[in-house]
């Protein structure tokens, strides 16, 4: 189950939403479609289950091989491209859209989801869920822990995190100008998925001084 689902500057600092959409969805606005991490935070759910920390499991050739973290995106994000996390350099691509949102089970599908789950790596690098020891957020006074870390927290209504994955968005791959919806859902350790959370990254370039 997502506990959390929302972004951090470039310093790790907390972003705050600015509003929400119709339906609720919280609204994260940029200036920049690059330069912060969408942050996701999770907990086991119904089944009891632990959540899985995969960010990357591919075959080409077999739709139901997916990461236990499932995230896509409405929008192209770069350019788009169809290879499947092509995040080294000097080739690093973009991630192709899923439009409308889905989860169905097909090959296009799995290979966005593991584009974009592949950029959301451990403390090593390697693609995967940080523990609280390799926390990406960081808070008033210095520490690193999950935003989700006592679950009265705002935003926390689900519980307390017990894993925490964090991409970093690259100028290569960033969010276009505009609102792109963010779906994300969670996998436990026995193939189970939780409920669907939602934000939308708008970016809104600042405006050129004369």
């Amino acid at each position: 189950m997502v506990t959390f689902l929302g972004l951090a500057n470039a310093d790790d600092t907390l972003d705050t939403p600015v509003g929400t959409s119709a339906d609720g969805t919280p609204i994260y606005q940029r200036g920049f479609g690059f330069a912060f991490t969408v942050v996701v935070e999770g907990r086991p759910g119904t089944s009891g289950r632990p959540v899985g920390g995969s960010a990357f499991n591919y075959d080409p050739s077999d739709p139901t091989a997916r990461p236990d973290l499932q995230i896509q995106i409405d929008r192209a994000l770069g350019d788009g491209s169809t290879a499947v996390c092509d995040d080294t350099l000097p080739m690093i691509g973009g991630i192709p859209a899923t439009s409308p949102p889905s989860f169905a089970v097909t090959q296009p599908i799995s290979d966005a989801l593991n584009d974009l789950g592949c950029r959301f790596v451990d403390g090593t690098g390697k693609p995967g869920s940080r523990g609280p020891n390799d926390a990406c957020t960081t808070f008033r006074d210095g520490s690193l822990h999950f935003v989700c870390s006592d679950a009265t927290n705002p935003g926390c209504s689900n519980g307390k995190t017990t894993l925490q994955f964090c991409g970093l968005v690259l100028r290569q791959f960033q969010f276009p100008t505009g609102d792109t919806l963010v779906t994300v859902q969670l996998r436990d350790t026995f193939g189970n998925t939780g409920p669907i959370a939602k934000i939308v990254v708008r970016v809104v370039p600042p405006t050129p001084a004369r």
